[in-house]
């Protein structure tokens, strides 16, 4: 084959699966890679040395798993949540809060990860199939508040029951007012009390047990007269949401409501409150009124998780479904257009709302799927984002969540404990997969902003000097290591605060030169020259790993010929040096910078360019 000069102009295709090697006829073989370690594919076309990671702290208990929940009032005001078993700890402006501050919770470390959580401004609610749902309230930094919601109105179930027997209300009005409830025969029992019932075109919750013949309760909506009600004119009943029929797993705020759906009982059901009031869940007809939909299939399809955006999204275990208002009206309890989507099926890995899609894991755990109404013609679509890499999703998804500054990243946490990460532009086309080893096993990850960019944290179990133990860290740009300290002072050589990286090998980076590798003994190293700052974390190795070069010879693809690279040139963007390494070679070390003690105590020069490598 005669000398030819191929090029590769970006890796927006990121890395792709091993059953694509052969397809070189499509698109984004041209800029994929066999390989994308530890490096981040970006928008622009190239690939950067990914994030390291900031030590924080231990976990409260190291035995026990543990999870991240953001908490977001604005782009300045922003809280990590650490959630373990029975407790929340709080961080802000990357430390713990107090000494430290923390609140209880009826959450276990076996079920905190079952919980989901909306919120708005200062008020979070958490929702869990077996607690009643919460709500957490921040009033300070170290002052929050958590107990179940006090529910103006509940729902009820729905049609209910219809006694065979007479019953007559003592009063008809006010609001609020005290009524006694009389049947003509034994009707009640004490477990009506928290029941509803509808008579006379008015509502009466039942609040105290009398006798199989009489309760006692409020009246919640008016009645039009205290006539007795003939049998089977009345209706009873019971709590939609209780100890025993369960509560719902998942909610969301969609249009000044808050809606919750799919609890053991009624897994198929929505239930919004009324507009603007979200403890109560008083049901009408009326246009703010509450409301309960039911998702009508021709199997049972639980609710996994409900997201509001144009419109309100039931993500269930058989498909994706849309519930709508009428044209240009907001939903109402006589309006909803309950629309079938899709029959992917969610699995239970909490979804993320990137720009107008909604981001969610299919049934199995191993595909990402891109749920939206893409071209506003009520056209929803839901892309497999993973179908070119699907090889590195195989272990399955456990969690998830999107950076939005200063690229556009979705972090996924594999049931492997690695990272996986997509950089996303659909704008640009660009949807490139990358893996990521952090030398431990991540369990959690959340993304909170700050004003300049979003900050990616992490619970990780690492196995240091021998014991297992959880750390809470932060994904940085500002350092090339994991679970890594960033210290300053006087110069010195001897740099201590290392407890957590006891016994092991550690990168040091000192006065922004790379000094070495050391290792950690009684939490501390002693360097070799003296240095002012310090970054001292796990090492990592970044790598990219093209495809064989696609070429369009005379008689067709230059694919399975034999080919050898002689010469390779690499452009450079702000970089200090790498290897480049041709198959069966040596590596051949780029380096950018003097040798050379005049220049090892200061940052060495940025080089932007081209490199040229003889192989």
């Amino acid at each position: 084959m005669p000398r030819v000069t191929t090029l590769q102009t970006n890796l927006t295709a990121g890395e792709i699966s091993p059953q694509l090697y052969g397809r070189v006829d499509v698109a984004r073989y041209q800029n994929g890679a066999r390989s994308i370690r530890n490096t981040i594919p970006q928008i622009y076309g190239g690939g950067k040395r990914r994030p390291g990671t900031i030590f924080v702290r231990e976990v409260k208990d190291s035995a026990d798993r543990t999870r991240l929940i953001p908490f977001v009032l604005n782009a300045t005001t922003a809280y990590i949540i650490e959630a373990g078993d029975s407790y929340l700890r709080f961080y802000k402006d990357g430390a713990i809060l107090g000494g430290p501050y923390e609140v209880s919770t009826p959450y276990t470390s076996a079920t905190i990860f079952d919980v989901d959580y909306t919120h708005g401004e200062d008020t979070m609610f958490l929702f869990a199939e077996a607690v009643a749902p919460y709500k957490l309230v921040r009033v300070a930094d170290t002052s929050w508040t958590l107990g179940a919601a006090s529910f103006v109105n509940t729902p009820f179930e729905e049609p209910g029951s219809y006694p065979a027997a007479t019953l007559t209300p003592s009063a008809a009005t006010p609001t609020g007012g005290a009524i006694t409830l009389t049947a003509g025969a034994a009707v009640f029992a004490a477990g009506d009390v928290g029941s509803s019932v509808k008579i006379n075109g008015g509502i009466a919750k039942i609040t105290g047990f009398t006798s199989t013949t009489i309760v006692t309760g409020i009246i919640k909506q008016e009645l039009t007269s205290t006539t007795a009600a003939p049998a089977d004119a009345w209706s009873l009943h019971a709590p939609a949401w209780s100890v025993s029929r369960g509560y719902p797993r998942s909610g969301t705020l969609y249009e000044q409501r808050l809606v919750a759906g799919g609890s053991p009982t009624f897994p198929q059901t929505i239930w919004g409150s009324v507009t603007g009031a979200y403890l109560d869940f008083q049901q009408g007809v009326n246009d703010d009124d509450a409301f309960a939909f039911k998702i009508a299939s021709d199997s049972t399809n639980p609710i996994r998780f409900l997201a509001g955006g144009t419109s309100l999204i039931a993500l269930t275990s058989g498909g994706e479904f849309t519930v709508q208002g009428g044209l240009e009206k907001p939903l109402a309890p006589t309006n909803a257009q309950i629309k079938p989507r899709r029959n992917h099926g969610c699995a239970a890995v909490r979804p993320v709302r990137v720009l107008d899609s909604e981001m969610f894991v299919q049934r199995a755990g191993r595909k990402l799927r891109a749920l939206g109404d893409v071209d506003g013609l009520d056209k929803w679509g839901a892309p497999d984002l993973s179908v070119l890499s699907e090889h590195l999703t195989d272990s399955g998804i456990v969690d998830m969540c999107w950076q939005q500054e200063p690229d556009s990243i979705i972090w996924l946490v594999r049931a492997d404990g690695k990272l996986a990460s997509v950089t996303y532009d659909r704008d640009q086309d660009v949807t490139a997969w990358a893996l990521h080893d952090l030398g431990g096993t991540v369990e959690s990850i959340a993304c909170i902003p700050t004003t300049t960019s979003d900050q990616v944290w992490i619970v990780i179990k690492r196995t240091i000097d021998g014991a297992d133990v959880r750390y809470i860290e932060r994904l940085s740009l500002d350092v090339r290591s994991d679970s890594a300290v960033v210290a300053t002072g006087s110069s010195a050589t001897v740099w201590s605060g290392l407890d957590h990286l006891e016994g092991e090998d550690v990168d040091v980076v000192a006065n922004g030169y790379y000094a070495g590798r050391y290792t950690v003994a009684s939490g501390s190293i002693t360097l070799d020259r003296a240095a002012t700052s310090v970054v001292i974390g796990l090492p990592y190795t970044s790598t990219i790993e093209l495809l064989p070069p696609e070429i369009q010879t005379g008689m067709g693809s230059a694919s399975g010929h034999a080919m050898s690279v002689s010469e390779v040139s690499v452009r450079f963007h702000e970089t200090t040096g790498c290897k480049v390494q041709a198959s069966g070679s040596t590596a051949d070390e780029l380096t950018f910078r003097q040798t050379g003690d005049d220049v090892l105590d200061q940052a060495p020069a940025l080089f932007s360019g081209i490199k040229r490598i003889e192989c």
